[in-house]
């Protein structure tokens, strides 16, 4: 971490007095305007010029507790984990977050803080999940992720976990948001996935101090950073009670972000949530991760997934090499299940699915299940040689 600069440390100082919380930073911040005003203040004796909106003992409590705050220790404990302050005022603050009701004033990142600026998609849903719901998380986690879609999510067990390495194994980045300090990792068996995130350019994210511990008011807090810094909230399976429908919710009614829903069987415990929300009609129904694409395009600009228009193959389209090795397949099988693609392209195995992802997501192939045929657009660009200007959708 680079030396501190003055503002970081007086934010740090004011966020880490004791008893003070995101709304009373903001109360200080409506007063004084800015954080080295309200350090003074309380350095000056006490926030006597408050007395319109907090009585005499709520002041002096805050005065003392800005005058006995000494960051320091945070300073060198967020070293040694190698994170960074962001507090609200810097630039790399992630701009979706501060457009809810109660944006942390300092994150602690452990990575790359450029991350914020990009595109990003929560995928949740409950630890204790399917083998379908691991399989969907991946399915989707990855898709979104190979076309440059950040994938956050918590880093609990389960569906989370699941999200953050189909993100990495797509080769994309991947936002990890703790309930928990950065230097007390929860759970602790996934310490190693949260390194690897920080080394794969993506990014651990606490508004906790360094050395706090799980505990359980933590991780709601927790769940508006995960809404607050994305587009919307992909529910992959999650029961009616549960912490992820509760992000889901809050994503749609407190910060105005879209939710989508990846269907399940109605008589599971675990697709009862996600069923109910499509039901009750505030969250979408989604099959492929195609159709969280086509709600993210429009609003973020075509320039936001370069070559991608989901369902609809572009004007001109010009296949990568694996691409097309995998198109020339199915149009001389006719379609297979991914074991037989793979075999019949010669590709190592993680290539030929991630080609078969990125036509899917192009609407060259549709995959039912494990099965993949050529769309009708698919096929006259394969005949083309993997380009040319054909434009089609895929097949219902």
């Amino acid at each position: 971490m680079d030396a501190p600069s003055q503002a970081r440390l007086d934010w740090l100082r004011l966020t880490a007095a004791e008893g003070i919380g995101p709304a009373t930073v903001r109360r200080l911040l409506s007063h004084y305007g800015e954080v080295a005003a309200v350090l003074a203040a309380a350095d000056s004796g006490a926030l006597v010029d408050m007395a319109d909106s907090l009585p005499v003992a709520s002041r002096e409590a805050l005065a003392v507790a800005i005058r006995l705050s000494q960051p320091d220790d945070e300073l060198e404990r967020l070293a040694r984990y190698g994170g960074d302050l962001v507090a609200f005022d810097d630039v790399r603050y992630p701009p979706p977050l501060m457009n809810i009701p109660d944006p942390p004033p300092v994150l602690r990142v452990a990575g790359n803080a450029g991350v914020f600026q990009e595109s990003m998609v929560a995928v949740v849903g409950t630890r204790r999940c399917s083998p379908v719901g691991i399989r969907q998380a991946g399915r989707f986690a990855g898709g979104l992720a190979s076309v440059g879609v950040c994938v956050v999510s918590g880093g609990a067990r389960g569906i989370d976990a699941e999200s953050h390495r189909a993100a990495l194994r797509a080769g994309g980045r991947t936002v990890a948001v703790l309930g928990s300090g950065l230097g007390c990792p929860y759970p602790s068996e996934h310490s190693a996935l949260f390194d690897e995130i920080r080394s794969c350019d993506g990014a651990v994210v606490s508004e906790l101090p360094t050395d706090r511990g799980p505990r359980p008011s933590q991780f709601p807090r927790r769940n508006r950073i995960i809404s607050g810094l994305s587009s919307g909230v992909l529910v992959i399976e999650a029961p009616r009670r549960s912490g992820a429908m509760l992000t889901a919710k809050m994503a749609v009614e407190a910060h105005g972000r879209d939710c989508w829903v990846v269907p399940g069987d109605a008589d599971r415990r675990e697709a009862r949530g996600g069923l109910e929300a499509i039901r009750d009609g505030w969250a979408a129904c989604v099959m492929d991760p195609a159709d969280v694409l086509a709600d993210l395009g429009p609003r973020r600009g075509s320039g936001a997934f370069p070559g991608v228009v989901p369902g609809v193959v572009p004007g001109a389209v010009k296949l990568s090499e694996g691409d097309a090795r995998v198109a020339a397949a199915l149009r001389k099988s006719g379609g297979g299940d991914v074991a037989a693609v793979i075999e019949l392209t010669g590709m190592p195995p993680a290539a030929a699915m991630r080609s078969m992802t990125s036509l899917e997501l192009m609407g060259v192939v549709s995959r039912r299940g494990q099965y993949l045929t050529l769309t009708p657009a698919g096929m006259v660009l394969s005949a083309k040689g993997g380009s040319g200007t054909a434009a089609g959708t895929a097949p219902d």
